[in-house]
């Protein structure tokens, strides 16, 4: 069956987060087959070409450039804490939007949601819904947002044909949640892209003459820098290393500020001056990959994960990685990375000193790691949403 697709791609923007990056493969998967396709993006129809141009800026190095202003940066974050900022953007781009969507409709499009709350459609819906931290942990978002979410998701649920989760562990949770989603929801996992893989010391090298690191010589961490990702709890087992240890072998954080960084950031100030700690800020795609590559660890102590992309990431890379021991990480992770439980930073202190010093544990997680993350790809992702399109096409 010739399936139609009109996929909302508001999520591809600066910086790119999870969502952002989830819509951005999906996006260049589905453009690379043979698939009547196009997008919305703020209200606003795009056509295959114009998607196409889109893929092509947030892929290369372009956006970072154009986007780097410290200035611009503040701003969005600025205009993003206003009380009712979001609510109001919202309303604004679903008037532009209605137009579009029920123009779209007629023709017979299936609206592909890669974001929780789809838009007002009169035909096949399909909703990604990444986690339901808002619900399980709601100490780890605002509360406006949590109070949104909240009403929002239960429309989503009803307003949606089927449901797409990251991990069998959301897709429990939503069942328990939400009973009248059992039998049109699935499991679609997330892939990675072949451009994480172990690069060379060469193809490296200039990247890391740029942040002062030495190949093989660092741990690597990358997430949004919000309570969720507990980075904190990080900071404190990384603390707990020997200082010839730190010394020898730095912390990176790899992150855009999200929410409640604060105690991140007195948590780590004197390992920041003493250069032990190093904040990157946001990197562009081509320097996370090489940096992912670079990393002699890799740690993701998160405690709530739809999926966990950088784990898959980090193991593509060659990297070994210490996740952990619970839901989708774990999950995700299998034998491809050493599990930990996340709130015990003596624990996580013990496990990434040995693996810095143990060579032969070191490699033997690494070479696992490789192999797992080979089964997850993006061609399979779009794949299995396409089965899940044509089983909705076929039904009605």
């Amino acid at each position: 069956m010739h399936n139609k697709i009109l996929i909302n791609v508001t999520a591809i923007r600066y910086p790119l987060t999870g969502i952002g990056y989830y819509t951005l493969y999906i996006l260049e998967e589905i453009l690379s087959r043979n698939i009547d396709v196009c997008g919305i993006k703020n209200g606003r129809l795009l056509n295959r070409s114009q998607l196409f141009e889109l893929v092509d800026t947030y892929k290369s190095s372009r956006v970072v450039k154009e986007k780097s202003n410290s200035f611009r940066s503040s701003l969005i974050r600025f205009m993003r804490s206003i009380p009712g900022m979001y609510l109001l953007k919202k309303y604004v781009t679903s008037i532009r939007a209605k137009r579009n969507m029920n123009a779209i409709a007629k023709r017979g499009y299936t609206y592909l949601e890669p974001n929780f709350i789809p838009m007002s459609y009169k035909g096949n819906i399909v909703t990604t819904i990444h986690d339901l931290s808002f619900i399980k942990y709601p100490e780890f978002h605002p509360a406006a947002r949590v109070k949104y979410l909240k009403k929002s998701i239960t429309e989503s649920v009803e307003n949606s044909s089927h449901i797409i989760v990251d991990s069998d562990f959301i897709l429990k949770q939503l069942h328990d949640i939400y009973p009248s989603t059992t039998n049109k929801s699935s499991t679609v996992y997330l892939g990675v892209t072949n451009g994480f893989k172990p690069y060379s010391s060469v193809e490296c090298q200039e990247l890391l003459s740029s942040l002062n690191l030495v190949r093989k010589k660092f741990i690597l961490s990358v997430a949004t820098l919000e309570p969720r990702k507990n980075l904190q709890t990080l900071v404190k087992a990384y603390k707990l290393l020997p200082k010839h240890v730190r010394q020898y072998y730095p912390l990176v954080l790899v992150g855009d500020e999200g929410w409640k960084s604060t105690q991140l950031m007195a948590e780590a100030s004197e390992l920041i001056a003493s250069k032990e700690i190093l904040f990157t800020g946001y990197l562009s795609d081509v320097a996370l990959k090489k940096l992912y590559a670079s990393a002699l660890v890799f740690s993701y102590p998160s405690l709530y994960e739809g999926f966990g992309l950088p784990v898959v990431e980090a193991m593509s890379s060659g990297t070994t990685v210490i996740t952990s021991d619970l839901g989708a990480t774990s999950e995700v992770a299998g034998d491809g990375a050493i599990l930990v439980a996340p709130k015990e930073p003596e624990l996580l202190a013990q496990k990434i000193e040995e693996l810095l010093l143990n060579r032969d544990i070191r490699e033997q997680v690494a070479l696992r790691g490789i192999e797992r993350a080979r089964q997850f790809t993006w061609q399979k992702t779009v794949d299995d949403i396409l089965n899940v399109i044509e089983k909705l096409n076929n039904a009605t």
